[in-house]
């Protein structure tokens, strides 16, 4: 995963050297991914129910993710893309593990039981433990995990749409390189191939086809998908009650312990001794937001997008170019 690769390996090589150890630690994860989605035997108690964190991507799911693993019981693992790709080529938007076909949109009719059989090989946890997954664009797959794991739950964090878009724009705008092919933009992936399947699905989807075009910044294609992944979540909610939590990312960080107990009691893993949830608080920390308040977007999109701006009680606005 990148952040492995920055945290674990970057730092000890030459920065000449970087591109080609990044393409090769990339090149051997996928090897190593593929050999146990294909070659882990499975058991009867593989059949787990995992719990996925969803939410567009600078919305908290790194921070609630990181809460939930305190808890002594949770395995947690934070955007596998690399097992993504092992479970399902087409899963890797960024292109980074695998070439070809890619969508950042997936329903049930992407799963088989072969699908179900590499997702156990490569997801399933230790016995005892709750798989806890975050992965911002599962957001947009929420057909393809319920048909992969019918008994898996989910928990949405959702922020302020306009600071979302706007930290989404700081993110494009740094890239890696790469020792073979194009660099690996931050946030679009290899040449802009997130983007590119975004405005794909997002379009089969109906979502705003004929104004998607319209989108030029990185700020306004983060609206766009924040917009996106919210009203996916919002049309599953009736299918996965009662298998579906919200919680705003304001409410998380200005009451952490009891927002963070709420989570855990709902996936059932309350326990009498709470010094994880002391240490796990600690790493709450004031959002940090210098951002504007309001962003452009073409006509349709503002009117839906300040519609759940509002029913989520957020400040930001969309405002036109007029």
């Amino acid at each position: 995963m990148t952040s492995a690769y920055r945290s674990k390996i970057a730092p000890l090589i030459p920065e000449f050297a970087v591109p080609l150890a990044r393409s090769t630690y990339y090149f051997a994860r996928s090897v190593s991914t593929e050999a146990r989605a294909r070659l882990m035997p499975v058991s009867a108690a593989d059949d787990f129910s995992p719990v996925f964190i969803v939410g567009c991507g600078r919305s908290g799911t790194t921070l609630l993710g990181e809460l939930i693993a305190r808890h002594p019981r949770v395995k947690f693992i934070c955007e596998p893309y690399d097992l993504w790709a092992a479970v399902h080529p087409a899963t890797d938007f960024l292109q980074i593990y695998r070439h070809g076909e890619h969508h950042c949109m997936l329903d049930s009719r992407a799963v088989t039981q072969d699908t179900r059989v590499r997702f156990q090989r490569v997801m399933s946890p230790r016995c005892g433990l709750t798989l806890v997954e975050k992965s911002p664009v599962n957001a947009l797959r929420l057909g393809f995990l319920d048909a992969i794991a019918p008994s898996a739950r989910f928990v949405h964090i959702v922020r302020d749409g306009v600071d979302v878009a706007q930290s989404i724009e700081r993110k494009a705008s740094g890239a890696r390189r790469m020792a073979f092919g194009p660099p690996l933009n931050n946030w679009w992936g290899v040449s802009g191939a997130k983007w590119t399947a975004l405005v794909r699905d997002g379009r089969e989807a109906g979502y705003y086809p004929d104004e998607v075009w319209h989108l030029t910044t990185d700020e306004q294609r983060g609206a766009y998908e924040w917009l996106v992944s919210v009203r996916e979540i919002n049309a599953w909610q009736s299918r996965l009650d009662p298998r579906l939590l919200e919680l705003r990312l304001e409410d998380l960080v200005s009451e952490p312990r009891k927002q963070l107990k709420s989570v855990v009691d709902w996936l059932g893993l309350s326990s009498g001794d709470e010094r994880w949830l002391d240490r796990a608080i600690e790493l709450v920390r004031p959002i940090s937001n210098d951002y504007k308040t309001e962003l452009i977007l073409p006509d349709q999109m503002r009117a839906d997008f300040n519609e759940l701006q509002e029913s989520y009680h957020f400040k930001g606005r969309a405002t036109s170019d007029e």
